[in-house]
C-alpha cells in the first residue's frame, strides 16, 4: 500500500482522502494518508517548506513503521524533503514533482508549468531542464486554500491557454490541490495540449513498483 504524505494540514476527511481516492478511482490501489500539523495553508514558500521539512520526515518514519506500507509519497510539487525521506526509511519515497517532470517530458518538448508560487519548483525546473517552456500563476489564487474560490478553475484555465497560445504543448501542474479542485478535468476538454496531473503522476510511478 501507497502511503501519502499531505503537506496541508486539513481535519476536512474528506479533502485529505482526496488523492487517495483518485488514485483508487484511476489505478484501483488504497493508499493511507497523513497530513502535517499546523500549516492551515500548506506550502507556498522558502520559509513554509523549511517548517514542514522535519514533519514531512517524522511522517515517513511514522508511515514505514506501520509495516503494510511499501512506498511512501510526498504529495507535493516541491518535493520538501524528499532527499532527506529517501535517507531516512528503507522503503522507496516518491515525490510528486519528481514524478510529474518525468511524466511531462515524455509527451512534449516545451512544458508550460502551472502553480502557485513565485517560481517552478527547483527539483521540476532541473529535470525539465531545456524543455522547459515558462511558469504562470494566477495571482489570485497563491496558495492551496485559495483554490477552493469559486474563481479559481477559469482564473487558472486563463493561464493555461496563454502558455498554449505562447507555444507551450504541454502544461504541468506545480500543484497538487489543482488534482482536489479537479482542475485537470476541467481543462483537459479546453485544452489543445495534455495536461500532466500530479497525482495521477504518482499513482503512475508507485504502480511501477506496487508489491502484489
Amino acid at each position: 500500500m501507497l502511503g501519502i504524505i499531505r503537506v496541508l494540514s486539513t481535519t476536512d476527511e474528506q479533502v485529505l482522502q482526496e488523492h487517495a481516492r483518485l488514485m483508487e478511482e484511476s489505478h484501483g490501489f488504497s493508499a493511507h494518508t497523513e497530513c502535517i500539523a499546523d500549516q492551515p495553508h500548506g506550502i507556498y514558500d522558502d520559509a513554509s517548506e523549511a517548517t514542514a521539512v522535519p514533519k514531512i520526515i517524522e511522517l515517513a518514519h511514522k508511515l514505514e513503521a506501520r509495516g503494510d506500507i511499501d512506498a511512501v509519497s510526498i504529495s507535493c510539487a516541491a518535493d520538501p524533503a524528499l532527499a532527506a525521506a529517501r535517507e531516512a526509511v528503507r522503503i522507496p519515497v516518491l515525490g510528486a514533482g519528481e514524478c510529474g517532470a518525468h511524466a511531462a517530458m515524455m509527451v512534449a518538448d516545451k512544458v508550460a508549468v502551472i502553480g502557485i508560487s513565485d517560481d517552478t519548483p527547483p527539483r521540476m525546473r532541473a529535470i525539465l531542464g531545456d524543455r522547459f517552456h515558462s511558469y504562470r500563476v494566477s495571482e489570485r489564487h497563491r496558495r492551496s486554500t485559495d483554490l477552493f474560490a469559486d474563481d479559481a478553475l477559469e482564473s487558472l484555465h486563463v493561464e493555461a491557454q496563454h502558455a498554449v497560445n505562447e507555444g507551450a504543448n504541454a502544461i504541468l501542474f506545480a500543484c497538487t490541490g489543482f488534482s482536489t479542485i479537479g482542475l485537470k478535468d476541467y481543462l483537459a476538454p479546453r485544452l489543445q495540449a495534455p495536461v500532466i496531473d500530479l497525482v495521477q503522476a504518482q499513482a503512475n510511478a508507485y504502480s511501477l513498483i506496487q508489491k502484489a
